[in-house]
Formats: C-alpha cells, structure tokens, sequence
C-alpha cells in the first residue's frame, strides 16, 4: 500500500471532500464556459458580470447537491434554485435607487432566509439564493437593469442547467462506489490506529509517549467516524450488490472496528506491563500484522498471546489482547469472503447516524434540542426558541450592525461586512460554534490577504493563469475547508484578489478594506451571539452528555438482557452510544468542556466520558453468552444494574438543572457477583461483570464533578 495514498484516504473518508472539491472546480470552468460562448454569441458589452453570475450559482449548487440524497431529489430542487436567485436580483434592482430601502431589503431576506431554516437544506439553501441575489441586483445596479432581466434569466438558466447536467452525469450519486471508497478509508484508519499502537509499544519518552496517546484517541475518534458513515451508506439504494446483506456486512465492519479498537487500547497498557520478552514480541507482532491488515498473521499471534498469558495484573489485558487478535482475523475473513448473500441469514439493520452533506451532523441535532427545550434560569422557566427562530433574531440584529457599521466604513464595500455575519451563522449551530467561525474567518482573511497580495504581484494581468490560481485555490480550500475553516476563507480572499486584479480594481488599500470590513461583520455576528438569545456552549455539552448517558442506559440494559439469556441487540446499542459520543464530542470540541471551570477537570471529565464508552465496548465481547445463575444470583445481577440505572438517571437530572439525589455505587455488587462464579477470571462473563463495574467507576467521577454526593452501596443494610 502506498503511504501516501493511504493517508489520503485516512484524511478524507471516502474521498467526500475530493469529489466535491472537484467537482466545485469542474462544474465553475463549466458554468463560466458556457456563460462566455453566450457572451461571443450576443456580443455583450459586459463579459464579466454573466461570468460571475454563472460562477456564483454553481458555486451555490454545488454546495447545495450533497444534502440531497437520490439523483431526482438534487435534480428537482437544483431546478429550484432560478426562483430565489432572481427573485432576489428584481428585488434588489427595484430598491436599489432607494438605498435605505435597498439595504433594508438585505435585512429583511437575510433574517427571513435564516426563519425559511425550519424547511430542512431546501429552506436553508433557497434563503441563502434568495440573499445572493438580492447582492447582486444592488451591487450590479447600474451594470444591468430591469429591463435586462430576460437575458440575466437566461444567464441564470444556463448556469443552473450546466449544474444539473454534470450532478447527473460526471458527480451522478453512485452509492456503492462511495461505500467502496468509505471501506478503503475504514481500512486505512485501522492502519493509522494499528501504527500508533505499535509505536507507543517502542517504550518511547514521557514526552513523547503524552503526544501519541493523545493521537491514538483522535485516531480511534476518527476510525469511529468512517466507520458511522458506512453504516449510513448501507442503507442507501444501490449500495451494496443484490442479495447482500446490510445487517452482516455492518456486523463484520463493526467487529474489525470493535477489535482494533481495543486491541490499540490494550497495547497502550501492555506496553507498560511486565512482560516477558517472548510476549511483548507476540505483542509487536499482531500489531504489525493488524497494520497490515494480514488475518493469517493476526489470527496466529493472537493464539499465541493466549498460549503465553502472564501471571498478575497484566493476564486479564494480556487475554483481551489475545482476544482482540483473533477478532480482528475473524472480522478480516469475514469482509474477504463476501458481503453476504441469501444463504446467511438476515439481520435487522438500522443506522445510527444520519448524514449532512455526506458527514456526521456533529452538534447540531443536541443544538437543536438544547435551543428547543425550556430553560431554568432564576428559577422562573424560560421557553426554548426552534434553532431558525432564534438565529433569524440572532440575524437580524447582527445583519444590521455590520451593515450600518460597514456601510459607515465604505458606502461600497459594505457587503464584505454583511457577508462576513451571514456565513458565521452557515453550518454553526451554537455560540461556541459561530465564535469559532467568526474567528477563523477573521484569520483566514488576513492569510488570504498576505498570499493574494504575493500573488497579485507574481501574476499580473494573465487571464488563464489567475484563472488556474483562482481554481486551484478554490480546490484547495474546500479539500481543506472540515480540517479548518480558515482555509477555505483564505482561498476565496486569493480569489477576489485575482478578480480585482483582471477587473483593473486592484490595490492593497483595497484587500486591506477586506480584512476591516470582515473584521466588522464578524465582531457584529459574535457580539451578537453572546448577547441576544445566546445557545451557550455548556448548555449544548450538557444536552450532548444528557443523551450520552441515556444510550449508555440502553447499553447497560442489553448487556444485562444478553447476561440473562433473554436476547438483546447489543451492537445496535453500541452503535447508538457511538453516535452519541460523536456528537458530544464534536460539542467539546469547540471549547473544551465548559460545565467545568478547571482545565485540569475538563481534561478529567473528558478521559472518564472516554473510559466509560470504552468499557461499555468490552460488553459487546464480554458478554457473548448468557451467564449460567441460580435464581439468586438473577435477581443480585438485576439489582446491580438497576443501582447502575438509577444513579446514571440521577447525573441526567442533575444535567437537566434539577434537584437530585446521590450517585449510589453499584461497584460492589457487580464484584461480589463475579467473584461468586465459578468460572476464572477471564471467563466472558467475569470479565462482562467487571465491564459494569468499571462504568460505574467512570461515571461515579463524572457525578462528583457535576457536585452529586457520591455514597458506595452498604450491602449489609440492603
């Protein structure tokens, strides 16, 4: 395997951010191809303006396509896009003689375009065509009017039909080609775990050793992220061959992610275990041939890890790591071998994530919630506001100051500060979240400004070649745009300079203007989002950590069923409770984990959520069969697990800003329990009870950092 190309493909989970980055380029060069043979044939005295207004709408369209799942749906509401696109431009042109009211109209769509949001991404993307051409029928006044309205209409047609035509042939939705290239970013994610892994087994330095455990957790992150949006993939028409089974195949890759996973986890702690030289070989061994995704090699080590186990504490991880080994090479054959057919049989299959735009959601559906629901605040309850109500007010207040400051400023060049309020509001969906994107476009703007000025310089006047950097730019910053924001802003900053440049309008003052009225526009966003209606972050990490520790609930209840022999689908709970920690993760993210004042306690907040999913993992394997108890010991395992229940319901109460009670420990019980089974240690079912056990743990710090009273459970008085 190339090493670059499996980085690639590690970095961009089915090459989603490749193919939309070309297909941003291809379908632009197409749209202002086409828009210029218009030009030639009607002999336009001003080629530039169809030329922008073809690469704007295919700009928009191509952005639009992805959030629309089947050919037909992106055909249909592409179709669409003419009516709010030149709605706004008659608008605009209609008012811009009267430029109170031309800039007010800009207000009034842009905060209704935010309200059109409750409408779903065809609500979302007609406000944002609405607000383009509302632009561009005042910024145009004067280059065109009213009266050309027909041939900016057939200008508009052209590129939207342009737009169309390559969404439904060159970037048709193939779906299983998108799963093929998902299973190759998935394998190549288990690669990067595996490699990490194997390095922190080399006994590296202190220092050194802090930064590859924290890459292997953005790694293990990101190996559940490709492997989340696979799952979503198969259940899309035309996936998967004719017969196949999406049930099996999502078994399969959630077994070889389950073992890799976990066999990394085990590594880390091996690698500081006493461990025999024979072993700690066996160790670097499967890891290697887990990296090279080798079944025979892993399947081979793994039996004998298990053939090796060291006495102590390092026996039950070093039986787990054996484990892992031979899981990895079972879930390898099983991939290998087909993707199932009408032999096997069926298993019953429901993703647990749903994608936006080809990507997990991250925050925006506990956002969503965290917006909706009522708050406590000075004990009088406050209504919740739906996510397109509050960022329409939130809109409305911060359109108009960056346009009254902008507009105060440069009577010209307001836009760039209306523009630079509107997007920090696209795709952010909480105050954390629009701060992070003011910011970054303030950055990305002074970027784009050094670079387009170097370029400006370099380049001169050479129409293909500002072309050539203009695409590429694009290219770049759209490939770059999920790792940051920044990049994308940057890129479009190098654009307009080239632009400036051919229109004969180019001066540093005015790149300078740029970043000052960008400047505005963002200042006006996050001053806004902190002041009027704000959905805080914390409060979004709280609802994130609520639904966390419900689907948590549910794995806790499986296991328990599953232990019982009364049957459960674990791995559907498993993978709701990733969804979960994906999200909440995505939440934290934004800026760290503000229920906690502390840097230290959000780091220790952070590791305990991460241990308990971790543990609630070991379940799936652990708890394979039914345990063989007497009625005594049912009903022990089943007031354990309740203890369990009813102290996890107890933080969700607590999150929920209501009185609660303590977090009563169920630890004990769970340990009494094992150790009177007669099976050895690292028996499933042991090693199952300890699962539990460690959950309890993990979550028993999480309550005693949100302030719940901690009590262990007095066996004796119960």
């Amino acid at each position: 395997m190339n090493p670059l190309i499996d980085r690639l493909r590690a970095y961009d989970p089915g090459g989603i951010r490749a193919r939309l980055a070309a297909q941003l380029v291809v379908t632009m060069t197409a749209a202002m191809a086409a828009e210029w043979l218009l030009v030639q044939a009607r002999r336009d005295p001003v080629p530039v303006v169809p030329l922008m207004l073809g690469a704007v709408v295919a700009l928009c369209g191509v952005f639009a396509a992805p959030m629309f799942d089947t050919p037909r749906q992106q055909a249909l509401n592409l179709a669409l896009i003419p009516i709010p696109v030149l709605g706004g431009i008659t608008l605009g042109l209609a008012l811009a003689p009267y430029p109170f009211w031309g800039l007010g109209a800009v207000i009034v769509v842009l905060t209704g375009g935010a309200y059109l949001r409750r409408f779903g991404p065809r609500g979302f993307f007609g406000g944002a065509f609405a607000f383009n051409g509302t632009f561009f029928g005042l910024f145009l006044y004067g280059v065109i009017t009213l009266a050309s309205l027909g041939w900016v209409t057939v200008e508009v047609l052209l590129a939207v039909a342009v737009t169309i035509a390559l969404q439904l042939t060159v970037f048709r939705i193939r779906n299983d080609r998108t799963l093929a290239r998902l299973r190759r970013s998935f394998g190549a994610r288990s690669r990067a775990v595996a490699a990490v892994a194997l390095a922190l087994t080399e006994a590296p330095a202190p220092r050194r050793r802090a930064r590859l455990v924290r890459l292997l957790r953005r790694r293990t992150l990101a190996f559940n992220e490709a492997a989340l949006m696979a799952d979503a993939y198969l259940e899309r028409p035309g996936a998967l061959p004719a017969g196949a089974s999406p049930g099996i195949v999502h078994q399969r890759l959630f077994d070889l992610e389950l073992a890799v996973t976990n066999l990394a986890r085990f590594a880390v702690t091996l690698a500081d275990a006493d461990l025999s030289p024979a072993l700690r070989e066996l160790v670097r061994e499967g890891l290697a041939a887990v990296g090279e995704l080798d079944a025979a090699r892993a399947d081979a080590a793994g039996r004998l890890v298990l053939e090796e186990l060291p006495d102590g504490p390092a026996r039950i991880v070093a039986h787990r790591f054996g484990g892992c080994l031979r899981a990895v090479a079972e879930a390898l054959h099983g991939l290998r071998g087909g993707l199932g057919g009408d032999e096997q049989p069926e298993v019953e299959f429901v993703a647990a994530a749903e994608l936006a735009g080809g990507f997990l959601p991250g925050s925006a559906g506990v956002s969503q919630t965290a917006s909706e629901e009522p708050q406590i605040a000075r004990r009088i309850g406050r209504s919740g506001l739906p996510p397109n109500v509050r960022i329409a007010g939130q809109m409305a207040v911060a359109a108009t100051a960056a346009l009254v400051l902008g507009y105060t400023v440069d009577h010209r060049r307001w836009y760039w500060a209306v523009i630079a309020a509107f997007v920090t509001f696209m795709g952010a969906h909480n105050a954390g979240e629009q701060l992070r994107k003011g910011s970054l476009r303030v950055v990305g703007t002074v970027a784009g400004v050094l670079v387009g000025a170097l370029l400006a310089h370099a380049i001169g006047p050479h129409v293909y070649a500002a072309l050539a950097v203009i695409l590429a730019a694009l290219f770049l910053g759209l490939y770059l745009m999920r790792s940051s924001y920044a990049w994308f802003v940057m890129a479009v900053t190098i654009a307009v300079s080239q632009l400036y440049v051919e229109l004969g309008e180019y001066s540093e003052d005015l790149l300078l203007l740029r970043l000052g009225e960008t400047a505005i526009g963002a200042g006006a966003a996050l001053l806004t989002v902190l002041v009027v209606v704000p959905l805080r972050t914390g409060r979004v990490v709280r609802v994130a950590t609520r639904e966390y520790l419900t689907m948590l609930d549910g794995v806790v209840a499986s296991a328990q069923r599953q232990l019982l022999g009364t049957g459960s689908d674990l791995r559907a709970a498993e993978r709701r409770l990733d969804a979960a920690y994906q999200a909440l993760m995505a939440t934290m993210s934004v800026l760290g984990v503000p229920l906690l004042p502390a840097p230290s306690e959000r780091i220790l907040f952070s590791n305990s959520i991460s241990a308990s999913r971790n543990y609630a993992r070991n379940l799936l394997t652990d708890a394979a069969g039914a345990v063989p108890l007497d009625a005594g010991q049912a009903e022990e395992l089943r007031l354990a697990v309740g203890t369990l229940q009813a102290s996890i319901e107890e933080i969700v109460t607590r999150l929920r800003g209501r009185e609660c009670g303590p977090y009563v420990r169920s630890a004990s019980r769970f340990d009494t329990l094992g150790a009177g089974l007669d099976l050895p240690g690292t028996a499933p079912p042991v090693l199952a009870l300890r699962d539990l056990q460690l959950i309890d743990g993990s979550l028993a710090v999480i309550a005693e950092q949100l302030g719940l009273t901690v009590t262990a459970l007095d066996r004796a008085g119960t």
